[in-house]
């Protein structure tokens, strides 16, 4: 199955709040927090790391706040995920017994069902890595229709 970390999820939250403002306004991260419902020390933390990562700057002041450095269009998701995770995989079956494999599957060379999951999985990641930031968002109103 697919998972993709709390870190991932709430920065793709920051980036994309900031990117349905971008060119607007700065937008405060105690917004963000109180609208999500998410720690203010732990979206600070992340946007640091966006921060570092050249993805956001911050405008401090009482009308301050984070924004985009580049148009939503121009922000690959890839870019945004990688800050906070290098290699992204996703287990489709056991790996076999505790410590005796280490993520390899003895039967991984035969395994079509393993195989398949691990194909698809990958397509996955390419798709949603190469995707910019304001289409991801555009999926959003997709399936809302």
């Amino acid at each position: 199955m697919i998972r993709f970390l709390r870190r991932e999820d709430y920065a793709i939250v920051i980036v994309g709040v900031l990117a349905h403002e971008y060119k607007k306004r700065p937008v405060p991260l105690s917004e963000i927090a109180k609208e999500y419902a998410i720690s203010l020390l732990f979206l600070r933390n992340l946007a640091n790391e966006l921060r570092e990562a050249g993805v956001i700057k911050a405008v401090e002041g009482k009308k301050g706040g984070y924004y985009l450095t580049k148009n939503p269009r121009s922000i690959k998701m890839g870019k945004i995920l990688k800050i906070f995770s290098k290699n992204q995989h996703f287990a489709c079956c056991s790996s076999g017994e505790k410590g005796k494999h280490k993520r390899l599957c003895p039967k991984e060379k035969n395994c079509f069902a393993g195989n398949t999951w691990r194909n698809l999985n990958k397509e996955f990641i390419d798709k949603v890595y190469n995707l910019s930031l304001q289409a991801f968002l555009d999926y959003k109103s997709k399936s809302a229709a």
